[in-house]
């Protein structure tokens, strides 16, 4: 394997062999990707960084962050290509019906304010974006944004869509044409293992917000027809508020303030959102629990002998049932692919769930 780097107008600089890596995919944060590798070539001008294998076909790329020289060896870190959607932008529907709230509208509209700039610099390199046709009706979950106006980051609002939806944003750089292609997709592969095939301590998450409230924002200090303050309590009024629940399958489901709804999580931990717009609190409500999903965390070494389950074959958000005693014991999507290479060949192991610390292996035995 080798890594070819280029300069920011696509010229090739030089190529990287004698290689060692580690690449972490990730579903919703940044990749990560550092290498070791042999070169005697200044590579400061470096902008853009390709994985190839030993046959010279494309692996992985992302932008060249830094690198480390110690005479021949050369330490490299890329920067994941989704960093160019960490901009701050100003998302305006005040304009009559100019709210499409369609998914295919929503990430047409975030492209657009990213990646449509006068600003020179985004258009040095050449993006393409691939966006599915899908025309789900996102106001019934998250309400309307019409008439509504918000400087905001564009990947944290897009989170919100891709996490509830459960769709990614993929990358890739085509040499061909020397464009970096960004592709919404959604996994819908699913398989299934049996925890017995496993040595495996599982420990399950720490009970987290399982029901949130968005409403409107209530304004109790109120004036008279003279401009006397006077306190309106809030109780008995009929203000608008939607209620979400996160259920034990890992569903968010839209209900009344009864939450009659099958498979509830008890005990209750509710959070409450308010905002002057129903739906900036709702759509705050829902990403708080589009982040306590699948909250456990299972790694899973590929490289064990026995493995029943090639990982390698299967992307980011494939769905994995996991069976004990013949029971369902719960679904978890592969969140992490955590690729390294080294003389002693290639590993892969998967990351289940999204839970951020107390990681629990699950070594093949």
């Amino acid at each position: 394997m080798y890594i070819t780097l280029l300069k920011q107008t696509c010229e090739h600089i030089t190529n990287i062999t004698g290689i060692t890596y580690d690449l972490t995919k990730r579903a919703y944060d940044l990749d990560s990707f550092t290498a070791e590798g042999i070169s005697t070539e200044d590579v400061k001008e470096s902008k853009i960084l390709i994985l190839n294998d030993k046959n010279g076909n494309y692996e992985y790329a992302c932008f060249y962050d830094s690198s480390k020289d110690d005479n021949k060896k050369i330490t490299l870190k890329g920067l994941d290509f989704k960093s160019l959607w960490n901009q701050e932008i100003i998302l305006d529907y005040t304009v009559p019906n100019s709210f499409d709230g369609t998914l295919s509208g929503i990430f047409k509209k975030i492209s657009a304010l990213v990646f449509n700039t006068t600003d020179i610099a985004m258009s040095f390199l050449q993006t393409k974006i691939i966006i599915p046709n899908d025309y789900t009706d996102t106001t019934l979950i998250l309400g309307s944004l019409q008439d509504t106006y918000e400087s905001i980051n564009a990947y944290k609002f897009l989170k919100v869509y891709l996490k509830y939806y459960e769709y990614q944003i993929n990358s890739k750089f085509d040499i061909s044409t020397n464009t970096i292609i960004f592709t919404f997709v959604k996994n819908y592969a699913h398989i299934s293992l049996n925890l017995k095939d496993f040595i495996y301590e599982l420990t399950t998450s720490s009970t987290t917000t399982n029901k949130t409230v968005a409403t409107i924002k209530y304004e109790p200090l109120k004036k008279d027809a003279d401009g006397n303050e006077y306190i309106d309590p809030r109780e008995g009024k009929d203000i608008a508020t939607v209620y979400y629940y996160l259920d034990k399958t890992n569903n968010i489901v839209q209900s009344n303030e009864y939450g009659n709804i099958s498979n509830r999580i008890y005990p209750v931990v509710q959070k409450i959102y308010e905002n002057e717009y129903l739906a900036k609190a709702q759509f705050d409500a829902v990403y708080e629990l589009s982040n306590a999903r699948y909250v456990d965390n299972i790694i899973i070494d590929n490289t064990a002998s026995l493995d029943p389950i090639d990982f390698a074959n299967y992307e980011i958000y494939t769905k994995i049932d996991l069976y004990s005693n013949g029971m369902l014991y719960k679904t978890l999507p592969i969140s992490e692919k955590i690729i390294s290479y080294s003389s002693e060949g290639l590993s892969i192991k998967v990351k289940l769930g999204f839970k951020k610390i107390l990681l629990t292996e699950i070594i093949k035995g």
